[in-house]
């Protein structure tokens, strides 16, 4: 991903996972920013459903000791360009670039939002070649009330026109657990998107033209080329039965989407872009059978460990 596209240029990016207006994010403020986005630029936005994810780097690892308590470690990256355009289209104000992106207090609310007795351990700041984000920690006790959230567009500013922040879906994912000389972890995927903007959407033909023509196709690549979402659950103890199709050692991998690598798969790109899906279970859909990534198609994962 080049750092030094200019708003107007990355502004040409499709909109986010399915999103829904809002005015929360106490850490992006709006007013005093740069102008709105013109009418042309607005209709651009519209091409996709996951463009502002394009240049975001989301890992999420779920640590589960002997007794059902753990861990979750999250880190998200966003890019320098992704940051510019956010301000160029008022997501962010003019003290944008000098924000801590550690934010306390909306990390205390996610962790709250995960289940009850959720708390975040830690949180800091990580600064790499192409953008800057954060890292944080959260305990929790029981996994059976944890709640995760596999739709990382949680974690990404979606500006709407006026200035206001996007709502997104909340694709929970759901676990049981039951302790023993053997436990037995068992990982539910969420059957519906739940929360504002959950409804099933119906077809979308717009930016079909937008989305066959060769530039347009080309500035998307480039935009997405550093993208990566990935998802593990890690458990404390020796993997004795599983059913997940990703295992490496104690670790199971649930999602690892690397969008550069999938470029390089014949057009497997090219018809993610046309199917424009809003969630990340309809992404995965689009993606089935495609060796460059790995994602889980079963409906629930179950594994047991000692």
């Amino acid at each position: 991903m080049r750092s030094d596209w200019t708003a107007n240029r990355a502004a040409a990016a499709p909109a986010p996972l399915a999103s829904r207006p809002r005015s929360r994010r106490p850490s992006l403020r709006g007013g005093g920013g740069p102008p709105r986005p013109t009418v042309a630029l607005i209709a651009l936005l519209a091409v996709s459903t996951l463009a502002l994810l394009g240049c975001f780097d989301s890992a999420v690892v779920i640590k589960v000791n002997k007794d059902g308590s753990g861990t979750v470690e999250e880190t998200v990256v966003l890019s320098t360009a992704f940051t510019e355009l956010m301000a160029a289209f008022g997501g962010m104000g003019e003290e944008a670039d000098e924000q801590d992106p550690v934010d306390e207090d909306r990390l205390k609310e996610k962790a709250k939002a995960m289940g009850p007795g959720v708390e975040l351990l830690s949180a800091e700041a990580v600064t790499t070649s192409g953008g800057s984000g954060f890292k944080a920690v959260y305990r929790f006790r029981d996994i059976n009330t944890l709640r995760i959230n596999q739709n990382p567009s949680d974690n990404v500013p979606s500006p709407t026109p006026g200035g206001e922040q996007a709502e997104n879906p909340q694709e929970l994912l759901q676990f049981r657990f039951a302790g023993g000389p053997t436990a037995t972890l068992e990982i539910l995927y969420p059957q519906e998107p739940e929360g504002p903007g959950a409804e099933e959407p119906e077809a979308d033909t717009s930016g079909e033209e937008e989305s066959e023509d060769p530039q347009m196709m080309a500035m998307m690549r480039e935009l997405y080329r550093d993208m990566r979402m990935k998802l593990v659950v890690e458990v404390a103890g020796t993997v004795v039965d599983t059913n997940a199709a990703y295992r490496e050692g104690s670790r199971i991998t649930l999602m690892e989407v690397d969008f550069g690598k999938l470029m390089d798969e014949g057009d497997s790109f090219d018809r993610l872009m046309r199917a424009k899906p809003e969630t990340v279970e309809a992404m995965k859909e689009a993606l089935e059978g495609v060796e460059a990534i790995k994602v889980e198609t079963a409906r629930s994962i179950r594994i047991r460990f000692r």
